[in-house]
């Protein structure tokens, strides 16, 4: 998603329930799963490539996630679950789609094979600076009186080291409105692969309307994803 910006132009997102807002980065919610079945599979320089055929869904672009259930072959190392694919082409002459991902196994030559295969449509994340603030979502408050609680999320790349993100809340969609909601709701990613703080965590929310990630201190490169339910 596109980061804040200060103008009237523009629509702003409005949080449905059940629904996961995408703040930082997105994903084709109305992608749907790809199903396939296994016909043979091999691995080379642990590279795994099987020729599956197609039952339904849409062809997956490369970064979507497979998962295979009921291979036999290489003492059943090609059962997966949810591997980002490096490509996947079809032959419409025999309806068959060659799946490409990375797999740590010996060398085996192409040979038939049975499995159940579901490819799902991956979060695309999204690169920032050391300062990036989200696009604001307008969260809809039930009714009565009292507070509500949302889980929000943020995770980033194992080359960023350090980050920290502060829901900020206001009632009007204008840039110096934002404040730090209160008490504080922080996601702190520590190293590579480490969160002081997160990274999902529940936030109590008052009556704002508007609400946004301000995101500081990013050490190091990546890409990050931040949703809010």
């Amino acid at each position: 998603m596109p980061a804040y910006v200060n103008s009237p132009f523009g629509t702003t997102q409005l949080l449905q329930k059940g629904v996961p807002t995408y703040l930082i980065g997105s994903k084709n919610l109305l992608a749907d799963n790809t199903r396939l079945s296994m016909v043979t599979d091999s691995i080379a320089s642990n590279v795994a490539t099987i020729v599956t055929s197609y039952l339904t869904g849409p062809l997956p672009p490369a970064g979507s996630l497979i998962s295979i259930t009921g291979s036999a072959n290489s003492s059943s190392a090609f059962n997966v679950n949810r591997v980002a694919i490096t490509s996947a082409t079809m032959n419409a002459t025999n309806n068959q789609v060659t799946i490409v991902f990375p797999l740590t196994a010996a060398n085996q030559a192409a040979t038939a094979d049975n499995g159940t295969i579901v490819v799902e449509p991956a979060e695309i994340p999204e690169t920032i600076a050391a300062s990036y603030t989200s696009e604001a979502v307008v969260v809809q408050a039930p009714g009565g009186d009292s507070q509500f609680t949302l889980p929000i999320a943020l995770t980033g790349a194992a080359g960023i080291t350090a980050m920290t993100a502060t829901l900020q809340c206001a009632i009007n969609n204008v840039d110096s409105e934002f404040t730090a909601v209160y008490p504080a709701v922080t996601i702190v990613k520590t190293g590579a692969s480490t969160y002081s703080s997160g990274p999902v965590v529940q936030a109590t929310l008052q009556r704002g309307y508007v609400y946004r990630l301000a995101v500081t201190g990013v050490t190091g490169s990546g890409a990050v994803v931040a949703k809010i339910g």
